[in-house]
């Protein structure tokens, strides 16, 4: 009975364990995305004038 417990136990840790791990892979995933996408669009408006840029996105709205 004392074995089937500690087993239990020991499961029950590695899954805690794997979830917390999992939790932080993911958010360092999305992180990663973020700044990708932040990056994408400081790329996409060099060369062009802040004015430029905000005649498109007028001209995107309408």
């Amino acid at each position: 009975m004392k074995a089937y417990k500690i087993r239990s136990l020991i499961y029950l840790s590695f899954f805690i364990i794997a979830a917390v791990v999992y939790y932080h892979i993911e958010q360092k995933e999305n992180f990663q995305n973020t700044i990708l996408i932040s990056q994408t669009a400081d790329l996409q408006t060099d060369g062009q004038s802040s004015k430029e840029v905000k005649e498109e996105l007028e001209e995107d709205l309408k």
